[in-house]
């Protein structure tokens, strides 16, 4: 199929399409390029071919792209694609939440077929990201794909490196600034830095403001935090007070001051303060309702 919108058999390419059987995907393009509107949910897709049907319509999109095809086609499809990508993460969301209430990682699971994630998932719907980037008009969709791609991150977390979820909270944070919800933007930041915070600081009471933390932190972390704190700051205008640190990789003594505040730290109880999700979950039906109400408005 490729091949012939490559060489912009079009016909071809739609009889190839009606005659398909293997995947659903396949009968939505062709209903498209039949002029035919089309409309998509949960139901319009095996849940078990969700990660597949998404990847082979990203390899068709890529394609389409590059052809004659007609734009308001081309457009369609991908409203299709956002419909997709939406739908294929909160299935994984909910396959993680499966797999935690029974003491498991998503990832503890991937030998059975229905709770296997595949691994180029993540990038795909970043591909498409990046494509829809290049299009006006194309900032909702753009927002839904981050919150997309950040639902499944989260979703398996314990595979990624900390700042890889960072990145895709970030991305999700720039994306739902550019389609006007400023505030949920802002609780992303704000998220974001309380997690990315060195640990020294949030085992801190607080009291003295004058003592030194030990920051332990990778580079890339720090720069997601500062990514963070720099866009929080310029979205509410408040100058947030850095408690002062000290990097291991400054000062010699940095052990010695670690070991130090460890002992005089008081007991962290997690259960009176706890640390913020942003993650996009059902525990937030308020950033959700958010989320979905911009999914309709596609």
């Amino acid at each position: 199929m490729i091949e012939l919108i490559q060489q912009n058999k079009l016909e071809e390419f739609k009889e190839a399409l009606k005659n398909s059987e293997e995947l659903q995907i396949h009968r939505y393009v062709y209903e498209i390029l039949n002029n035919n509107s089309v409309e998509v949910n949960e139901d319009s897709f095996p849940c078990d071919r969700y990660q597949i049907e998404f990847l082979e319509g990203l390899q068709l999109y890529k394609a389409l792209e590059k052809s004659e095809i007609n734009e308001d086609h081309l457009k369609q499809y991908a409203i299709l694609l956002v419909h997709l990508a939406f739908i294929t993460s909160t299935h994984i969301q909910y396959l993680a939440t499966e797999a935690m209430n029974q003491s498991f990682y998503l990832s503890d699971l991937e030998h059975i077929d229905n709770f296997r994630v595949l691994p180029e998932i993540r990038e795909s719907i970043q591909e498409l990201i990046h494509l829809l980037k290049n299009n006006p008009g194309e900032e909702k969709s753009i927002a839904n794909l981050a919150v997309a791609k950040a639902k499944i991150s989260n979703s398996i977390g314990n595979t990624l490196e900390k700042y890889e979820i960072g990145e895709d909270m970030l991305q999700f944070a720039e994306s739902f600034e550019k389609v006007g919800e400023t505030e949920t933007a802002i609780r992303i930041h704000q998220g974001i830095m309380n997690d990315f915070e060195c640990e020294s600081v949030k085992l801190s009471s607080g009291i003295i403001p004058e003592i030194n933390h030990v920051d332990d932190r990778p580079e890339v972390e720090m720069e997601i935090f500062n990514k963070a704190k720099i866009n929080f700051e310029r979205l509410t205008g408040q100058k947030i007070q850095e408690p002062n640190r000290v990097h291991v990789t400054e000062r010699k003594e940095a052990e010695n001051l670690a070991a130090s505040t460890a002992e005089a730290a008081p007991p962290h109880d997690q259960t009176e303060s706890p640390e913020p999700d942003y993650s996009p979950s059902p525990s937030q039906p308020g950033l959700l309702g958010k989320i979905k109400r911009f999914f309709g408005k596609n």
